[in-house]
């Protein structure tokens, strides 16, 4: 979806990016943290801490810039190596 809303309103000023998320640290998180120890989320990525939102924000900060607007209708994955394409 985000690729055909990148090429249908391109020319008109408008870029669309996908920002995918991993596990992220929030309170959202801290129930499953709890349930099943940090260890156990630190086992599925390739870094030695969680992601948290401040670890997303530059990244919605670039894309929002007008910095990365040749980068519109991809696909961003920020899960701290889960998940690689």
């Amino acid at each position: 979806m985000i690729r055909s809303i990148a090429r249908h309103y391109g020319k008109q000023g408008i870029k669309a990016f996908l920002i995918a998320p991993g596990f992220t640290r929030t309170d959202m998180a801290e129930e499953i943290l709890a349930e099943y120890g940090e260890d156990f989320a630190l086992n599925d990525i390739a870094l030695r801490e969680l992601t948290v939102p401040e670890d997303i924000a530059p990244m919605v900060t670039l894309l929002c810039s007008g910095l990365a607007d040749h980068a519109t209708g991809t696909s961003i994955d920020m899960n701290a190596g889960s998940y690689v394409r």
